[in-house]
């Protein structure tokens, strides 16, 4: 097991949050005792995480809309990695097919959200034509630029920052966590995860949502 650490990416909604969008005041408590850097990473817009990171006291830095937007600090410049345009026409073609409602269309920058409850295998089908991906995080239906992921924002800013992917931490819970927790030094999927992230990660925590961070946590001997 790793024992430096350059960064610790963690994922929200479903990891840092309970099914209800609660954030786990225990996970909290244990972020603001870290000596290592916490970076947010996650599905929402970027002035959300950046709120939800300055309010817990996780690092300026933080990687939004699954990777496609990326800020250096709270009050910085978006730094934009996806395509929002193939977003948006993969988007318009799928509502012939499809009754999709979106959703912050307003603040979104690199991708299209949808509310879930529609079948998202038949819109993958729909869509296998367009250079999108979409991933359901279980809290929303993401359209994304094909091969853009939270890995691509976590390489982006440990470029920026001089960090070792290989001595980063990632926890997660879903589908958009994938790739991030297979492309880091160690992934660690909290126990209220999806099979697929089970699978993948070096450990999977007992205890579910925030408990299974803090978990996690100690596991590293990081609290």
């Amino acid at each position: 097991m790793m024992t430096e650490f350059d960064c610790i990416a963690i994922d929200i909604d479903g990891t840092l949050t309970n099914k209800d969008r609660i954030l786990s005041p225990n996970a909290v408590d244990a972020i603001q005792h870290l000596s290592v850097p916490v970076v947010l990473v996650t599905g929402n817009v970027a002035c959300f995480v950046s709120a939800i990171s300055r309010l817990i006291g996780a690092s300026e830095e933080v990687i939004a809309e699954n990777g496609g937007v990326v800020k250096l600090s709270y009050d910085g410049e978006e730094i934009v990695l996806g395509d929002k345009s193939i977003c948006v026409k993969a988007y318009n073609h799928l509502k012939n097919f499809i009754n999709v409602e979106l959703i912050d269309m307003r603040y979104r920058r690199s991708e299209v959200s949808l509310k879930c409850g529609f079948d998202v295998k038949k819109a993958k089908e729909i869509l296998k034509d367009f250079d999108v991906d979409i991933v359901d995080s279980g809290f929303a239906v993401h359209i994304k630029k094909r091969g853009m992921n939270k890995m691509t924002g976590l390489s982006y800013l440990a470029g920026k920052k001089g960090w070792n992917l290989d001595k980063i931490v990632a926890i997660g819970d879903s589908e958009n966590d994938l790739e991030m927790i297979k492309g880091v030094g160690f992934g660690i999927a909290v126990g209220n995860s999806d099979e697929n992230l089970r699978k993948l990660a070096d450990y999977v925590t007992k205890e579910r949502y925030g408990d299974g961070v803090v978990e996690a946590l100690t596991y590293l001997n990081l609290v």
